[in-house]
């Protein structure tokens, strides 16, 4: 008998063809359970491994054994005429074709099944894959290694985000989760995302173990798990190959082929990274003291690594937010801070022109000098690599609204809504811009949304209040701010707005006891007490001289007290010219001040500068108009500016307009400004028709009708 026979009648080569197939379908079941529990590659190859050796082992079986009705024996020991291979070959036979039967059925499903269920690769599909990587767990021993994976969790974000195919969620609301037990399907419900990345980080040493696992929220799914053991040196590599993994693993189904850049190591020592990771963790908390702190890590960490482009920026960026100016956090005057941060700034970017920061901090550079041009290019520019650098995009709007540009502003801040859906800076910001596209329904829509989102945060409650004051609605607002008050800290944020509605309610009294600054003098000229007013407005500019909002607090109420001369020379202190005071304010600022200038240009007869102020007034007016401005306060304003020009009819028409939109003012009456309409009848009915609106919301809260 020849060896093929005998081969045949043992029924070696059946067993072969069974043990490839059930091995195939076995390493394909093994594929997607140990995926979904999260099980390190090791477990997987070594199954393979496993599986590849006992191949030739179940070919040695059905050589040396058989299969009788008494058992297994072996096969020289059973007579040819004894042998029931040929009854077990066709046993063999039917479960081969089973097992064949299934393979392409599985073949059929993950073939045909799959690819038509999940949609092809096109620009709509692209637009909507997304990812948010939440903060990687600290699981080292010490709770202080926190930072270190904050900071991988931010980096491998960061390079995620140059997918241009990939909607990356910006670090504020990918991190507002964090330390919070919620469902990973609820996250992905609320930032908006298809995918998450979430994994843990232990640190021993200069050993690392990181494990990351990507999440397909609307199942649930672990499309893709790894664990890495390496050194601490290796840590770039790391995020780049994780990175470059979830790429892969979303390449088929939704950003085709796209591919992550690798990362170059960006500084020679992993020890200036660790400053730097610990320092960006303190800018980001936006205090005084943690933002010196961070300046001196970043120091250090220039010390150990001279040519570390990205501790560069972040040193730049420190010096600028400790300067001595508005909004800012220091007492650096801003001449120094700019001379101090541009040096950094240009070694940063020549090293490594493609650092999103670097561009970022030079366009809050530009914007702190007024060269706002160039700082939208260096934004935009930052914007272009890393897009979901949601500080570049809160600086590009601001910016834009600096320079009067409110439906740019706004629409990068409704794609910062979309990127970074929990940045409450952001929204808040957005809210207000609303306002001044006269968007107040979309802006209350918002503010319920930040009420939602930050229950016990007082911003949702003042801009919802923000906007209900933009309708008329001032009762409602009170109450708004009254509950914002009640919630503790953050509630200093309120007593502007508060004031402002109070006054608005004509409840002068409840002004002066609530005692914000800027509204006192008001109350106090309302109530009849003109020298306290202007006493209280003086001595608020003497404790604070540098203080702007005092001196412009001061000249208002000279204004409105009368005292032109006394104006005109505390603006000359301060400002000297038009040209000056205009590049201080730019556009974002309305024209209140320039209707005071022009008041007392007017009461002291100086036409020829009037005529100069009404023309740029103008100018300014055409600006806002034409990039978006619609809101009451610019029609109230434009109406005092036709006033002043003479045309009466312009002016009745804007003061109309103002309080259907929702102007509520009892000091219309008042107003220097409308001092050529006061003995016109259709300007009384306009002052009759307001007093009688804010009397209807003071009925609203039980209050008697004003005077």
């Amino acid at each position: 008998m020849s060896i093929i026979n005998e081969l045949r009648r043992r029924s070696v080569f059946r067993v072969g063809a069974a043990y490839a197939v059930v091995g195939w379908l076995l390493l394909q079941a093994s594929d997607i359970l140990l995926g979904g529990f999260g099980a390190p590659d090791w477990v997987f190859r070594s199954f393979a491994v496993l599986l590849i050796l006992g191949w030739p082992l179940a070919l040695f079986l059905a050589w040396a054994y058989e299969l009788t009705p008494e058992g297994i024996k072996k096969a020289s020991d059973v007579p040819l005429v004894e042998s029931g291979t040929s009854h077990t070959g066709r046993k063999l036979d039917f479960i081969i074709i089973g097992v064949l039967v299934v393979s392409l059925g599985w073949f059929a499903w993950d073939k045909f099944t799959r690819e038509t269920t999940s949609p092809p690769v096109d620009t709509a599909v692209q637009r909507a894959a997304s990812i948010a990587v939440l903060p990687f767990v600290n699981m080292s021993p010490d709770p202080e290694q926190e930072y270190f994976s904050d900071g991988l969790s931010e980096e491998i974000l960061i390079l995620l985000a140059q997918i241009r195919e990939l909607r990356v969620i910006g670090r504020t609301s990918s991190f507002a989760f964090k330390g919070r037990s919620v469902d990973l399907r609820e996250i992905g419900t609320i930032l908006n995302v298809s995918h998450l990345l979430e994994g843990s980080v232990r640190r021993a040493g200069d050993q690392l173990r990181i494990t990351a696992q990507l999440i397909e929220v609307e199942g649930g799914t672990h499309l893709w798990a790894r664990t890495f053991d390496r050194r601490l040196e290796n840590v770039f590599e790391i995020q780049s190959e994780i990175a470059g993994a979830i790429a892969e693993a979303l390449r088929v189904s939704l950003i085709g082929e796209a591919q992550v850049a690798p990362v170059v190591q960006v500084s020679a020592s992993v020890e200036a990274y660790e400053r730097f990771l610990q320092a960006r963790r303190l800018i980001q908390g936006r205090t005084p003291d943690g933002m010196r702190a961070a300046g001196g890590l970043l120091d250090e960490a220039l010390a150990l690594d001279p040519d570390y482009a990205p501790a560069m920026a972040s040193a730049a960026l420190v010096k600028l937010l400790l300067a001595d100016a508005r909004g800012f956090y220091g007492v650096m005057p801003l001449t120094e801070a700019v001379a101090r941060a541009r040096p950094l700034l240009d070694r940063a970017l020549s090293l490594d022109p493609r650092l999103a920061d670097g561009h970022a901090v030079l366009g809050v550079l530009y914007q702190m000098t007024g060269r706002l041009d160039e700082a939208g290019v260096s934004l935009a520019r930052a914007l272009e690599i890393h897009p979901s650098h949601s500080d570049a995009m809160n600086w590009h709007a601001t910016g834009l609204l600096t320079a009067g540009r409110l439906r740019e502003s706004l629409a990068v801040r409704r794609q910062q809504a979309q990127i970074d859906p929990l940045n409450l800076a952001n929204l808040s910001n957005l809210a207000t811009s609303l306002l001044f596209a006269d968007e107040s329904e979309e802006a209350v829509a918002l503010a319920l949304r930040i009420e939602t989102a930050f229950p016990e945060h007082p911003l949702g409650y003042r801009r919802h209040a923000e906007a209900l004051v933009d309708q008329g609605r001032l009762a409602e607002s009170l109450h708004l701010l009254q509950r914002a008050s009640e919630l503790g800290p953050g509630a200093v944020a309120v007593a502007s707005p508060l004031a402002s509605v109070l006054f608005a309610l004509g409840d002068f009294e409840a002004v002066l006891r609530d005692g914000h600054p800027n509204f006192a003098g008001l109350a106090l000229l309302a109530l009849g007490r003109r020298d306290e007013a202007l006493a209280a407005a003086e001595a608020r500019v003497a404790s604070a001289p540098g203080d702007r909002d005092a001196v412009l607090n001061f000249l208002s109420t000279l204004a409105l007290a009368g005292e032109a001369e006394r104006m005109l020379e505390v603006y000359s202190e301060r400002w000297g010219t038009l040209e000056t005071y205009e590049a201080e304010f730019r556009y974002n600022f309305l024209t209140t001040e320039m209707a005071h200038l022009a008041v007392a240009f007017r009461d002291t007869g100086r036409s020829a500068e009037l005529e100069v102020l009404l023309e740029r007034w103008n100018q300014r007016l055409a600006h806002l108009r034409a990039n978006g401005y619609a809101y009451f306060r610019l029609d109230f304003q434009e109406a005092g500016l036709r006033t002043l020009e003479g045309d009466s009819e312009g002016a009745l028409a804007l003061v109309a307009v103002a309080i259907d939109k929702g102007l509520r003012s009892p000091a219309l009456a008042r107003e220097p400004v409308f001092a050529g309409l006061r003995g016109d009848p259709r300007f009384q009915a306009q002052v009759a028709r307001m007093t009688g609106l804010i009397n209807a919301e003071r009925e609203k809260l039980g209050w008697a009708p004003m005077p």
